[in-house]
């Protein structure tokens, strides 16, 4: 299924050229050891730096100022429904919707291996705030500050998101979108019938927690069999949520069961206390009843009291509930306060419950073995539910499981052909540097 993920970044002086070299793979970020490139490309440079892209990305780290961003880049990920020659044009055509012909930009799709097995495509977008106007300017003055009354003498202006962080927020919301209905669009063309979708997981009516999203560099550094720091904290964080999860799913099995074995018990004593009643001399009829009402307030009492605490802990658990658990906790607090309503209705009608309970006074004998046999076969038919539920939940804890045991050895051996590569890569480069062909870098 197709999925969204953009990351929107700037860098700081200095860190232009590396950054270039990595999404291109040059210089010490070579093909062998970081994975090839998909496809690349670049536009709107200034005359001086169109035959070598790396000489605009030097001349910002040198020129730009102290405290001012060398580039900004989208790291944008492609759906993997879409071949490699669809992607390279939505990465065109969503450039040419942002960028225009006025802001220097180059980009390089790469495609590592994703966890599940699958390819990852995703593209870095590198370009410069600096909107070019028509006026040739040089290194150096390029990225002067701009001179709004005589601009062949200043740099080249820099395009703005916003005057503060509000409007920036909100610039950037709108990039999310258009990213969105690119990708849409594309997949719409190849009639693909997955969509993506910009807004958060609240926003769009979602009860679960968003991916962990691992980025290419994680999954290049464990690719090559390193240990990813990075890697290690997010396993750590998916295995936190997991933990969470199960801890909800839980307490909403018990909730449900509190009213399945409440209607049960109803539809027990319903079929107990008619025959009780009838079998009991009619002098100590009053008394019966009285003890049994006392037992019921009893009763109902401590259930009203266990339910006032779950109401308590669900409203203390929506409050800090995140956005994404909104839906489900609601749902929860709900329920706890529906179950409560219904004991307290319970408690003041409990005279009531009392005496429908007790009308089978008059039964004949042979009405009172059949409510006996009734009851019995209720609770026959209840024991059988139990196991047959217990043995559905069983069922389906073994087959999670054993999902879990195979996606784990797909993992281990995913991991264990990339260490086997990088292993080989390795050796084959130190017979390289034996015969006096190691790496330039």
């Amino acid at each position: 299924m197709a999925s969204y993920h953009i990351n929107i970044s700037t860098g700081a002086k200095g860190a232009a050229l590396e950054h270039a070299q990595y999404i291109g793979r040059e210089g010490r970020f070579s093909e062998e050891r970081y994975g090839e490139v998909e496809a690349r490309g670049q536009g709107n440079m200034p005359a001086w730096a169109r035959a070598d892209t790396a000489e605009f990305w030097r001349a910002s780290d040198e020129y730009e100022r102290a405290n001012g961003n060398t580039y900004r880049e989208y790291e944008l990920a492609l759906p993997r429904e879409l071949e490699p020659k669809a992607r390279v044009a939505l990465v065109e055509r969503f450039v040419s919707q942002e960028l225009g012909t006025t802001r220097p930009y180059q980009w390089a799709i790469h495609n590592c291996t994703a966890r599940d097995g699958n390819e990852q495509p995703h593209v870095h977008l590198m370009f410069s705030d600096r909107q070019q106007d028509g006026i040739e300017r040089g290194l150096e003055q390029f990225f002067k500050r701009y001179n709004a009354k005589n601009p062949e003498r200043g740099g080249a202006r820099k395009f703005s998101y916003g005057a503060d962080k509000a409007e920036a927020a909100l610039a950037y919301e709108g990039i999310r979108e258009r990213w969105a209905k690119v990708q849409n669009l594309a997949l719409e063309h190849a009639g693909v019938l997955a969509r993506v979708d910009h807004r958060s997981l609240a926003a769009q009516g979602i009860s679960r927690e968003p991916e962990v999203h691992r980025g290419p560099a994680v999954s290049g550094i464990e690719a090559r069999g390193e240990v990813s720091e990075v890697g290690e904290r997010q396993r750590e964080q998916m295995a936190a949520r997991e933990e969470r999860r199960q801890a909800v799913l839980q307490e909403a099995h018990e909730l449900e069961r509190g009213f399945q074995v409440a209607e049960r018990v109803a539809a027990r004593e319903r079929r107990e206390l008619a025959p009780l009643a009838a079998e009991v001399p009619r002098e100590d009829r009053a008394e019966l009843e009285r003890r049994v009402e006392a037992d019921r307030r009893e009763q109902l009492e401590r259930t009203r009291a266990a339910a006032a605490r779950r109401v308590e802990r669900r409203e203390a658990a929506l409050e800090g509930a995140k956005p994404q658990q909104l839906p489900l906790f609601t749902r929860l607090l709900t329920q706890a306060r529906a179950l409560q309503d219904r004991l307290v209705q319970s408690f003041e009608r409990v005279r009531d419950w009392v005496r429908e309970r007790f009308r089978g006074a008059a039964l004949s004998p042979e009405e009172i073995q059949a409510g006996k046999a009734g009851f019995r076969g209720e609770y026959e038919r209840h024991q059988a539910e139990e196991r047959t539920r217990a043995q559905a939940l069983a069922e389906g804890r073994e087959r999670y499981s054993q999902q879990k045991a195979a996606e784990l050895a797909r993992q281990q051996e995913l991991e264990r052909v990339a260490k086997e590569k990088a292993q080989e890569q390795k050796r084959h480069r130190g017979r390289g540097r034996g015969r006096g062909l190691g790496d330039d870098d």
